[in-house]
């Protein structure tokens, strides 16, 4: 008999308890999951999505009764440009550029640029309605489908000119038509109009008159200045030259009063002497200086007249008598005067 009692292992039960947990560990494994950032996660049970949306984060999920499918919602842009259908990278596309017939039937072809949203609440809704491919079966068809009713109302020359205007009406009709679904629009972008080569020769020829035209207004307007500059420069010549003219004016009218004022304060003084003198000569005086200035000698002819004729004698020559000393009176100024 052997020394030590060896425990007889039932490998069947052991295969079958190792089994049970690798089964346990996987469905516990596949109950959990986690959704990334930028997405959102609908529960689809027995084939039927939720109503509710999972957000980014660590989440649970009954075992094989529950799937999650996992929804991006960052934003898309799509270029409608060139002649190429192809995806640049994740969340951007690049489609054919939209082409349009004007009011006139005239083709145009727009390159513009589209962003939106999907929105996350309503990603179940997305994914029920549409599937992943939602931008060819709704974004794309209605997007083109609006451009092409907002383009067409106008003529071809027009567009270029009224660009602004149509694309504030695009971003306007383009928003409504997002306002049905369940994405957000959020701008939109007209990048470039292709139009047909007779439409740019004649807005060319309608650029160009409109330069001529503005260079015309502007040599106008130069020679307007340059006029207006000539009748400052002779009004202010104008005014230099009268303003001289006045001042010398003036200068002569003050010289001519000056002399003026001369000439009568001369005459007033001699006026006032003249009178002064009147009124200093009396007969006593005019004696005096006849006896003063006599030198005793008479004179030769006499001279004598009345109403009815005259006559002149003539006296013998006689020699004058000794001429007697007189005192002579103070005159003062008179004397001075008489002599």
């Amino acid at each position: 008999m052997s020394k030590f009692n060896i425990p007889i292992i039932n490998l069947s039960r052991l295969g079958t308890i190792v089994g049970m947990l690798i089964i346990l560990g996987a469905i516990l494994f596949n109950s959990f999951y986690i959704i990334e950032s930028g997405t959102v996660g609908v529960l689809v049970t027995f084939g039927k999505y939720g109503n509710e949306v999972v957000e980014p984060g660590p989440h649970f999920k009954q075992p094989l009764i529950q799937n999650v499918r996992n929804f991006d919602v960052k934003m898309n842009t799509i270029n409608y440009l060139g002649r190429e259908d192809r995806r640049v990278s994740e969340g951007i596309i690049n489609k054919p550029l939209i082409d349009v017939l004007d009011s006139k039937n005239l083709p145009i072809g727009l390159e513009l640029s589209v962003q939106f949203t999907p929105i996350a609440e309503q990603a179940n809704r997305i994914l029920e309605q549409y599937g992943e491919n939602y931008f060819e079966k709704l974004i794309n068809p209605f997007v083109r489908n609006v451009v092409r009713n907002v383009v067409g109302k106008y003529q071809a020359e027009e567009i270029a000119m009224k660009r602004p205007e149509i694309e504030g009406e695009l971003q306007v009709q383009l928003s409504k038509e997002f306002e049905n679904t369940p994405f957000k629009l959020n701008t939109i972008g007209l990048r470039n109009i292709n139009l047909p080569e007779i439409i740019l020769s004649k807005i060319k020829e309608v650029q160009l008159a409109k330069q001529e035209e503005q260079r015309l207004a502007m040599v106008e307007e130069q020679a307007k200045k340059n006029q207006q500059i000539k009748t400052i420069e002779a009004n202010t010549k104008l005014i230099e030259v009268t303003t001289q003219a006045r001042a010398e004016g003036e200068r002569k009218r003050i010289q001519a009063d000056a002399v003026a004022y001369q000439i009568a304060a001369e005459a007033k003084a001699n006026a006032e002497a003249n009178r002064l003198i009147a009124t200093s000569i009396t007969r006593e005086l005019i004696d005096y200086r006849s006896i003063d200035r006599w030198n005793g000698a008479y004179p030769q002819t006499l001279i004598g007249g009345n109403s009815t004729g005259g006559m002149i004698l003539s006296l013998p020559n006689t020699e004058p008598a000794p001429t007697k000393s007189v005192a002579k009176p103070e005159t003062g100024h008179v004397e001075n005067f008489l002599k």
